[in-house]
């Protein structure tokens, strides 16, 4: 599947100019509230008519301004849940599916309506008009005819939070499944990064209907920039990881990543097998000549120092453990232990300064600080609460 798009769309005073081209592979939509999310996919589903350009999807072509080709979101060969999503709303939910169903080459289904009433909880609803059903009922009901029109492209607008958290655990195995197993690609379109990122590692990164970057977060992140404004902030190393084993005795979770071992905090929820991304601080990291026994950091890693560079009032240490870490020292650090250009050091990383980048729109704001005598709850670097004391 290739999809290639070149378009420019005027909509008052917003202006969207975007070029991109979307291979095999599932991709992340990201940006804020009125970026152009919905924009973009409405466009390419056939929602929405760009002003001048052309989109191609397998080099068929879908819009073309100059040949004035427009085809009909119903003939393109794309899945699409949108927000703004409510056709056939006179129908049943039954008549829907079924017709989509029927109407879907038999060479080219992938479902069978039962399995999707059962999986989405369309059953109490399938003799009530779409018209009738609440937002996330009909989103449901789209997510469904989407599937059984077994597309080329499945394109998603903030699907998990309009049909509701409880249906993510059970639909992200079976995106997965489509992308690996029968090559359907999913375009999820959020401004939530952890929600992108349980689906894929691949971005498109909007801002006022620009492209700002494209391609594998580690790639995106390389922009100077592009961390703030995805979210992020002070991490200054971005990992994917595959999860190996649980270990609940010891309360962590075992991964590889380039083929370090690491123990991350423990999360059940993640399978053996399965691949995430995870991020550590640079200041977060200690460096040591030899490996120390007797201490609680758990990860000790073996690496070399590749360069020493000066940032500031500290020094950037870039190790090489078989993938490249980057350590924040203060130069009275490096001068003590001597640090060079080539020698042997062990990277020192607490397994709770390990943070999945999942759950980045999770992470709490509220912190506890001891002062010593007592403690303060803090929210936003703000005490909310007097000290505790004995």
């Amino acid at each position: 599947m290739l999809l290639e798009m070149n378009v420019k769309l005027r909509r008052g005073h917003f202006d969207l100019t975007t070029q991109l081209s979307v291979g095999d592979f599932s991709v992340g939509v990201f940006g804020q509230s009125g970026a152009g999310k919905s924009t973009l996919l409405g466009l390419i589903a056939g929602t929405l008519q760009p002003q001048s350009g052309h989109i191609l999807l397998d080099g068929k072509i879908l819009f073309d301004s100059r040949k004035g080709i427009v085809m009909p979101r119903e003939q393109r060969p794309i899945g699409a849940v949108l927000q703004s999503d409510c056709a056939g709303a006179m129908e049943t939910v039954r008549d829907n599916l079924n017709g989509t169903y029927y109407r879907t080459l038999k060479q080219r289904r992938l479902f069978k309506p039962d399995y999707l009433i059962n999986l989405l909880e369309l059953g109490p609803n399938l003799d009530q008009p779409i018209e009738r059903l609440s937002v996330g009922e009909r989103q449901r009901v789209a997510l469904a005819h989407s599937l059984l029109k077994s597309p080329k492209l499945l394109l998603l607008d903030e699907t998990f939070a309009a049909i509701g958290q409880s249906y993510r655990s059970q639909l992200l195995p079976i995106l997965k499944r489509l992308q690996d197993e029968f090559g359907l690609p999913v375009l999820y379109a959020s401004q939530s990064l952890g929600e992108i990122l349980e689906l894929t590692d691949q971005l498109i990164v909007l801002e006022q209907g620009q492209v700002l970057r494209s391609g594998s977060l580690r790639d995106v992140a390389k922009q100077l920039g592009i961390l703030r404004y995805l979210g992020i902030r002070q991490i200054d190393n971005i990992l994917p990881v595959s999860i190996r084993d649980h270990d609940y005795q010891a309360g962590c979770s075992l991964a590889d990543s380039f083929g370090l071992p690491l123990a991350l905090p423990l999360r059940p929820q993640f399978t053996a097998g399965s691949q995430t991304q995870v991020s550590i601080r640079a200041n977060d990291i200690a460096l040591s000549r030899a490996y120390i026994d007797g201490i609680s950091i758990q990860n000790q890693l073996k690496g070399r120092i590749c360069a020493i560079i000066p940032n500031g009032e500290s020094l950037i240490v870039q190790v090489d453990c078989g993938g490249t870490l980057l350590v924040e020292i203060t130069p009275g650090a490096c001068q003590s232990m001597a640090l060079r250009e080539g020698d042997a050091v062990y990277c020192l990383i607490k397994t709770h300064a390990i943070v999945y980048l999942a759950e980045l729109d999770a992470l709490p704001y509220q912190r506890i600080v001891s002062h010593g005598d007592g403690y303060y709850f803090l929210s936003n670097n703000y005490a909310v609460a007097p000290a505790l004391t004995d």
